[in-house]
């Protein structure tokens, strides 16, 4: 079974690219909301934002507090490493886990979707990388639109994040989202690919 990471920007469209993947009928791992999901429910990963943020970054009923776990980091470099020191690893184990779930039911291939791809290592964890990359006002125009939120906070956003020329220049495919035809399109004939290669 071949690993692939896919990643691109906000406004990008990440998630519909994973969307017409899996209607090709492929499997894809969410990395976000997985981590959404760890940090509340995975006991290992619950125990160390404990003992990095304290008893009170869960709330009476168990569940996380979010708001307060915000807190915490904004504006703190070291605060967010730690978090993130201990989120990433777990998001690791879980997708490696999951990998072997698929590879176990017949999956030629698996797709590991997350933003933060190549600054967070992740690349070392799959065979190959697919970078989506779209127009810089398109992006903007769409995270607006989808998050409604000014134009300048996206761009503020988008200047936060690694360049799409970067991304291009370290993944070894790109697609480029400009309209839903093309990029059909594109994903199909990277999903022929992906399929031949595992054969």
């Amino acid at each position: 079974m071949i690993r692939i990471g896919l990643t691109g920007g906000i406004g990008s469209g990440k998630s519909t690219v994973c969307r017409l993947f899996e209607e090709f009928g492929a499997r894809c791992y969410d990395s976000d909301s997985r981590a959404k999901w760890l940090m509340q429910n995975d006991e290992e990963l619950r125990a160390e934002l404990i003992a990095l943020f304290g008893e009170e970054v869960y709330g009476e009923d168990g569940s996380l507090d979010r708001a307060r776990l915000a807190a915490e980091v904004f504006g703190n470099s070291e605060r967010l490493a730690a978090l993130n020191g201990a989120v990433h690893p777990a998001v690791g184990r879980d997708w490696e886990r999951w990998c072997e779930e698929r590879e176990a039911e017949g999956a030629a291939y698996t797709i590991l979707e997350s933003a933060i791809l190549f600054d967070c290592g992740f690349d070392q964890k799959v065979d190959r990388t697919v970078a989506v990359l779209a127009p810089e006002e398109l992006r903007i125009e769409r995270a607006a639109s989808r998050d409604n939120a000014p134009t300048e906070v996206i761009r503020r956003r988008i200047e936060a994040q690694m360049s799409d020329a970067e991304r291009e220049a370290r993944a070894h495919h790109t697609i480029r989202n400009i309209d839903i035809d093309t990029l059909r399109e594109q994903v199909e004939e990277l999903h022929k690919l992906f399929s031949d290669d595992a054969q």
